[in-house]
């Protein structure tokens, strides 16, 4: 990430066009300011070397948090920005927790990450590990009550779109943090599982380097009427 912010830049863009549509209410957005240089080592102390891109992600913006709904429409819930997402939210958020929320022993030992097997890791990472991480999976986005978006680290950490909770956490592609920004914005913070990564059981799931597939904001807020 240069010092413009990439992706602040983009996120700005995408809730200038939520707010610009129609049918679309913007509830709350929230970017928190930079980490500071003393919460990312202390986040590192806790699981090892950050990703060089979300280390730079956190280096600029401590969390960020976006949620929309459909325009005259009423949800049982909304979410509180980096706190845990409930039933009958609305359809649309980005949830990225900061640095020292997130990078915590407590998604482990509280299951809201699935622990995560060797064979996992092979598919991951190409083959066992020879050493195990402190911590091996945290919950990076928590932007949905039944999904979040998880890092589980290695080598090469990657992230993963798990489902049921986080106790599935083999449905779902993998990729770069980078790359998940990509895949998040690009679908207007919808869900990353149905929406993005996940597969389901349709396939092994593999890494995914790159983002192309397209989804208009219309096509989106149509499927969301057709649901209702």
């Amino acid at each position: 990430m240069s010092a413009a912010s990439p992706f602040l830049d983009r996120f700005n863009n995408l809730v200038a066009t939520l707010r610009a549509h129609p049918e679309v209410q913007v509830y709350e957005v929230f970017v928190r300011p930079p980490a500071p240089e003393e919460e990312l080592r202390a986040a590192e102390a806790v699981v090892g070397a950050l990703p060089a891109d979300l280390r730079a992600f956190y280096a600029m913006h401590d969390g960020v948090f976006i949620e929309w709904g459909l325009r005259e429409k009423e949800y049982e819930t909304l979410t509180d920005a980096f706190e845990y997402p409930d039933y009958g939210q609305a359809p649309g958020c980005i949830n990225i927790l900061p640095v020292s929320q997130a990078m915590s022993t407590s998604w482990e030992e509280s299951y809201h990450v699935n622990e995560i097997q060797e064979d996992h890791q092979a598919l991951l990472f190409g083959g066992p590990l020879k050493e195990q991480p402190a911590v091996k999976a945290v919950c990076i986005d928590n932007f949905s009550k039944y999904n979040h978006a998880d890092l589980v680290f290695g080598p090469e950490p990657v992230v993963v779109v798990s489902s049921d909770h986080g106790a599935d956490m083999d449905s779902s592609d993998f990729c770069s943090f980078s790359l998940y920004l990509d895949v998040t914005l690009a679908i207007f913070g919808a869900n990353r599982y149905s929406h993005g990564l996940g597969i389901g059981w349709s396939r092994k799931s593999k890494r995914v380097t790159e983002w192309t597939k397209a989804l208009t904001l219309d096509a989106l807020v149509a499927e969301l009427r057709a649901e209702e």
